[in-house]
């Protein structure tokens, strides 16, 4: 066995001194493009947020609708109960989807 001389022990400090920083570089670089990506996560989970908020706030404005609907055909065999004196058909249909309206709801 070779003895090491001072000019290897040298050549190998330089060496792993140069790996080191390699694999630090490496490291800070694969670090700055995980934060560079939190953004474009971040703004992903608030874009998914809102579709969520706008769906449940669709749901909810289109049984509004439901609601007007039911309450305007009652409205309506009401007015057509006092002009005709008799309509008392359309009143008890008009009752009937406003209890089931206001049960299902």
């Amino acid at each position: 066995m070779d003895k090491v001389t001072p000019n290897d022990l040298m050549t190998f400090l330089w060496v792993s001194a140069a790996l080191i920083a390699f694999v630090l570089a490496v490291w800070g670089l694969v670090d700055k493009f995980k934060k560079a990506r939190e953004p474009a996560e971040i703004a992903a989970e608030w874009r998914r947020s809102v579709e969520e908020r706008l769906k449940a706030d669709k749901k909810r404005l289109d049984s509004h609708d439901d609601g007007q609907k039911v309450i305007c055909r009652g409205i309506l065999a009401l007015l057509s109960h006092e002009i005709n004196g008799n309509s008392t058909d359309k009143l008890k249909d008009a009752q009937t989807g406003l209890t089931n309206y206001l049960i299902d709801k």
